[in-house]
């Protein structure tokens, strides 16, 4: 960044009138008379890094009359001596409120309400709170109570926001278990034979596999794949560990795994909603059983630990 920033050293160049932008007449102009002159003209150059202004302009939303903007900032920046703690306190307060105004509340807008861009929070009443606070002045309720009334509202905002993919799910569910060739367990998951082999099969969840896979959403979605995946099936989300030991080596089965078997109430955004029923085509390619000492070391260990042997998380891995 800082880089980036020191880029517009480029537009002081006396030398060369050709810019990116057109400079402010404020901007200092080059006289290069001592070598002290040339060495910290150098020395600017240097800073900037060759990195390319407008590449930069366009990832920020510079343009136009904005650019000129940026100088002038620039050059304001460049005059706050360290000693002046009043110029340096304004431009803290600038970066601090840029942060908190887009980057901050473009964060928490998508933490609360997701992909839902119509949604957001009240930027007035933020900032409000925010400065209340750092002064603490003002303040309309007190700081040791706000992250219990914080997690009380976001949790009511996200169960009616997440009603949605709730009953889009579990429509999706209710249809697909009537087609034909698929099949439901006990625990809700449901299942459909694509081929059967007659290989070895997985016959406890310390067993490791090797699969080929592709994940998708109910929407037809792909957020996940691999053509070689090795784990073992007690270190996966609950539907995995189920479902792939109802397969032989050399099958291939379409999993419906609904959420509470996999990513849950929460989902793992962004490719994977709240309340999410995720589809996995799975090729079963090999099984490598657990040893029996190894069965009873792993579960002696758990148990000196308090921890239970079979462990629920994650992978398969959801690719960013």
């Amino acid at each position: 960044m800082k880089k980036l920033m020191f880029y517009a050293v480029f537009c002081l160049t006396a030398l060369v009138m050709v810019s990116f932008f057109s400079c402010s007449a404020q901007a200092p102009q080059a006289n290069l008379k001592t070598d002290i002159d040339s060495l910290s003209y150098a020395f600017g150059v240097q800073i900037s890094g060759g990195v390319d202004l407008d590449q930069y302009f366009k990832s920020k939303g510079i343009e136009g009359a904005s650019k000129e903007e940026f100088v002038r900032g620039f050059l304001e920046g460049a005059k706050v001596d360290k000693k002046d703690k009043n110029g340096i306190a304004r431009l803290e307060g600038l970066s601090v409120g840029r942060q908190i105004a887009s980057d901050m509340l473009t964060n928490i807008n998508e933490s609360i309400f997701g992909s839902d861009s119509t949604q957001t929070l009240n930027k007035t009443q933020l900032l409000a709170g925010f400065l209340a606070a750092v002064q603490n002045k003002n303040l309309l309720m007190k700081k040791d109570d706000v992250q219990t009334f914080v997690q009380t509202k976001v949790d009511a905002v996200q169960a009616k926001v997440n009603e949605k993919f709730k009953v889009a799910n579990q429509a999706f569910l209710d249809e697909n278990v009537k087609k034909d060739g698929v099949k439901t367990t006990p625990s809700g998951l449901q299942y459909k034979v694509v081929s059967e082999a007659t290989g070895d099969k997985p016959t406890a969840p310390e067993d490791t596999v090797t699969v080929k896979y592709k994940g998708t959403t109910i929407a037809g979605k792909v957020f996940d794949s691999n053509d070689k995946a090795v784990f073992p099936l007690n270190r996966v989300i609950p539907g995995w560990t189920e479902g792939i030991q109802l397969m032989s080596v050399g099958s291939k089965y379409t999993l419906y795994i609904p959420y509470n078997l996999a990513y849950g109430e929460k989902g793992r955004r962004p490719d994977i909603d709240p309340y999410a029923t995720l589809i996995f085509d799975v090729e079963l390619l090999n099984v490598a059983h657990i040893s029996p000492a190894a069965k009873a070391a792993a579960a002696a260990a758990a148990a000196k630990v308090g921890v239970p042997v079979k462990l629920n998380v994650p992978p398969p891995p959801v690719k960013k």
